[in-house]
């Protein structure tokens, strides 16, 4: 998916914000996991992997990071996700 936000308009930070509450903790620790399996320890740097712990504390807390982390780790989501669907 295309995510493309202007972080200084509200309307594009609501639509940030529902987007990541699309995912709930459970699917985010399941990114993470897919992303520490035997075959996909290379698919994601240390850093991206961080943002995605990040992100499972933040929605587990229903809670929000800053918009530039949302977009990063909504783009890392997406990155998994046509990982997943090419094995």
């Amino acid at each position: 998916m295309d995510r493309n936000y202007d972080l200084s308009d509200p309307t594009d930070l609501d639509l940030l914000k529902s987007d990541f509450e699309v995912y709930s903790p459970d699917e985010w620790q399941e990114m993470i996991d897919y992303s520490l399996s035997e075959g996909n320890k290379r698919l994601l740097s240390y850093d991206e992997r961080g943002c995605l712990m990040t992100a499972r504390k933040k929605a587990l807390y229903n809670n929000h990071p800053s918009p530039r982390q949302m977009v990063w780790a909504l783009k890392i989501a997406d990155k998994v996700e046509e990982a997943k669907k090419q094995s």
